[in-house]
């Protein structure tokens, strides 16, 4: 099956982190979460911050809190609220990619706006349907192999991939990827990234997107009422994150200032 797609997700992590920054967005990191405070009536009022690269810490004020950290969002939520009874219903699911350039698909345009994308879905095999996505600039994304097993690491960019599943994504690329330049003679895919990432998916396969009960908290802890305080969750949106990113940043931004949703998201607060 083919589809129109859209362009590569790291230019719109880039242009959208940019964009919050020319707005006078403070940004920490790399920084791990360590704790919450309270003031006089036990009401949420900072978090603070470890930056890992010198040891640090700085303490944020907010009496608004957003937990959105993917997979690692549960780590998360533990550690700031350590008295509470209650996990948030996240796991991963691992995923490796290989991205590749191939000397037959050359740019049409030297205006990259106007390069056409794709989306191929495939089956290989019982239990094993990767996917092939063309992106401007020529790169092509392959995906498909999936883990539910593969242990979490304790920070993402400690992720390493497996050269076991990277071997049948390689496979994957000489399968699908045309080689051949444009006279006819044999061209080398070139490789220019792998990875391994985990989505956060829930038991419903449904994203969490909500705001937590004070109960939820655990002891000595609540939050101002309405839109002057309160703990959020947006996680566990599995492989379309990316395609979702957008419209859940919107509506939790709703949420959180009070105002009415642009979606009704109800469905999505049911743990």
């Amino acid at each position: 099956m083919l589809m129109s797609c859209g362009s590569e997700p790291k230019r719109l992590c880039r242009f959208l982190l940019q964009s919050c920054l020319d707005q006078g967005v403070q940004l920490h990191n790399p920084a791990i979460a360590l704790s919450v405070s309270t003031d006089a009536r036990d009401e949420l009022a900072s978090v603070r911050v470890g930056h890992t690269l010198d040891s640090t810490e700085t303490d944020i004020p907010c009496t608004r809190l957003v937990i959105t950290a993917g997979a690692w969002s549960p780590q998360v939520f533990k550690t700031l609220f350590q008295h509470s009874g209650y996990s948030l219903p996240v796991t991963s699911l691992a995923g490796h990619s290989l991205i590749v350039r191939s000397p037959a698909w050359n740019l049409h345009s030297t205006d990259p706006a106007k390069e056409p994308c794709y989306a191929l879905f495939s089956t290989m095999g019982e239990g094993f349907s990767p996917e092939m996505i063309s992106r401007l600039g020529g790169e092509i994304y392959i995906a498909g192999v999936n883990s539910s097993t593969l242990p979490l690491p304790k920070l993402p960019g400690e992720a390493q991939v497996l050269e076991t599943e990277m071997a049948k994504l390689r496979v994957v690329a000489d399968e699908l990827v045309a080689v051949s330049g444009e006279e006819g003679e044999k061209g080398e895919l070139e490789v220019v990234r792998e990875a391994v990432c985990f989505r956060p998916v829930t038991p419903a396969g449904r994203p969490l997107l909500l705001r937590l009960s004070d109960e939820k908290l655990g002891i000595n802890i609540s939050t101002r009422p309405g839109s002057e305080g309160g703990v959020f969750v947006a996680a566990g949106h599995g492989p379309w994150g990316i395609s979702l990113s957008l419209g859940t940043g919107k509506v939790m931004a709703e949420m959180i200032q009070g105002r009415e949703l642009s979606a009704d998201v109800g469905a999505l607060g049911s743990i």
